[in-house]
Formats: structure tokens, C-alpha cells, sequence
């Protein structure tokens, strides 16, 4: 992977908490914009009530003039949602996310395609999607645009789920029921446990990504080093934290040469 592109995704692992996932979302794309010409971007998230996609995240556009939801089975959006694999919206006019906008008025805000659409999921299934331009620009760099969208689709899905949940969770209020660890040990342990089952198979079957290689082995050797500090280096401890065995964490602090005191 090309040093930008390794460098963006190093600096989105390391993007701290917010206080909701439309904040995380404008935090994230902002990191990206400034190593790549993204003047746009969406996040759409599963509404577990409706049959649909709802707007969770918005870069570029006012909200107030972008559809605030999307048919899931519909248009390239509900191809991708479907088969759980990135696609390219080409003509605007032909799907039905962005029909309405584009004849709405003269004003409607200039979007770029093609438009390039990633699936969000968790455990195999697809609660999400994060759509936006192309990062190098041109149909022949197309391929190497899905491949850098497949990995920050991959690396951001725990952390989008992980808020999706709560947010979740707060307006059915429920979150009273019990004591709940803090947002970022929940982060920390569901993107580490991702991270370690190699984010997504797809990712490495089809696109051949030396993720471990590259930015992953910088984030898990962070969260590694991060757990181990939050309870005073006892590795049971931690293993149990970060979803792993003792055995595997040994493994793994053998590999990226961590000792503890």
C-alpha cells in the first residue's frame, strides 16, 4: 500500500472517542481529506425499526438538503448491502438515493462520480454502508480505490457498530440496567478482536492486502500495549480485555518484541 494511504489509516485507528457516531464519522472523513481529494462523503446505518437505511454521518453536504434515508434492496446501494462487497454508483439520476435530490433544484450540490460504496458489518452480516469519491481519480485507478475502500471499510466497522449500539441502547433507555465499562475499553476490545481475525476474509481473498503487514500490525501492537498498561501488565487480564486467549497474547507480544516490567 502506498504510504499515504498507510499513514491515513494509521492516524483513523488512532482517532480517540467522541461524544456520538456523527462526530466520530466528521472526525474520521476530515483525517482522510487531508491525504485525499474527498469533498464528500455519507454514512448510512441499518434501521432497526424499517426496512432501511438511515443517515448517520455527513461530510460536505447540509443536511438539510440530503436524503436523510435509503431503500436497502434498491440501486447499487442495495446490491452492495446485500452481497456485502464494495461497488460504484456511476449515474446519480439512476439511484434512488439520490433521484429525488438531483431534480429537486437547480442548487442541488454537486456530488462527483463515480461514487464509490463500501459495506459496514459485524459477525457476517451488513448493518451499514460509507459511500464517497474516488481517492486517486480516473476509471483505470477505480480497482485501487475499492481495494483502500475495502480496508477502511473493514477497520471502521467495529467502531461504527460500537456506537450504532449505544446510541442505540440510550434511546431505548436501557443502558441503566447494569454498570458499563467505558466507551473506549468497548471500542478497544471490539476493534482488536476484528483486527485479530484478520478484519474480513473477503479483504485478503480478493484483493491480496498485506493488511498484518501494514497498518494492522501498527494498531494491534497499539491495543496490545494499551491493555496490557490498563492492568498493570497482567496478561490474563488483558488477554480477557482485548477477546483473545493468554495464550495468543503471549504470542503476539513475542512477535511485536513488547515486555512487560
Amino acid at each position: 500500500m502506498p504510504n499515504q494511504e498507510i499513514r491515513s489509516l494509521y492516524e483513523i485507528s488512532q482517532f480517540p472517542p467522541q461524544k456520538n457516531l456523527w462526530e466520530y464519522f466528521l472526525g474520521i472523513i476530515t483525517i482522510l481529506s487531508e491525504y485525499f481529494p474527498v469533498d464528500y462523503s455519507v454514512l448510512f446505518v441499518r434501521d432497526s425499526k424499517k426496512d432501511s437505511l438511515r443517515l448517520e454521518g455527513l461530510f460536505g453536504v447540509k443536511k438539510e438538503i440530503h436524503p436523510s434515508s435509503c431503500p436497502i434492496h434498491q440501486g447499487t446501494i442495495g446490491e452492495v448491502f446485500q452481497s456485502q462487497k464494495p461497488g460504484v454508483i456511476h449515474d446519480l439520476n439512476r439511484e434512488p438515493l439520490y433521484e429525488e435530490m438531483m431534480k429537486a433544484s437547480k442548487s442541488s450540490p454537486s456530488i462527483r462520480t463515480p461514487l464509490l460504496c463500501g459495506p459496514l458489518t459485524s459477525e457476517g452480516e451488513p448493518f451499514g454502508l460509507i459511500l464517497l469519491p474516488p481517492l486517486y481519480g480516473g476509471k483505470e485507478k477505480l480497482r485501487e480505490d475499492l481495494r483502500f475502500l475495502t480496508v477502511l471499510s473493514a477497520l471502521l466497522s467495529p467502531m461504527v457498530k460500537k456506537y450504532y449500539l449505544k446510541e442505540e441502547d440510550s434511546k431505548s433507555k436501557q443502558s441503566k440496567t447494569k454498570p458499563r465499562t467505558s466507551l473506549l475499553e468497548e471500542i478497544l476490545a471490539e476493534r482488536l478482536n476484528e483486527v485479530l481475525n484478520k478484519i474480513d476474509p473477503y479483504v485478503e481473498a480478493n484483493n491480496r492486502i498485506g493488511l498484518l503487514d501494514e497498518i494492522i500490525g501498527y494498531v494491534e501492537k497499539m491495543m496490545i500495549q494499551s491493555a496490557l498498561k490498563r492492568v498493570d501488565f497482567v496478561q490474563t487480564s488483558a488477554a480477557q480485555l482485548l477477546g483473545i486467549n493468554r495464550n495468543t497474547l503471549r504470542a503476539k507480544m513475542k512477535r511485536y518484541k513488547i515486555k512487560a516490567p
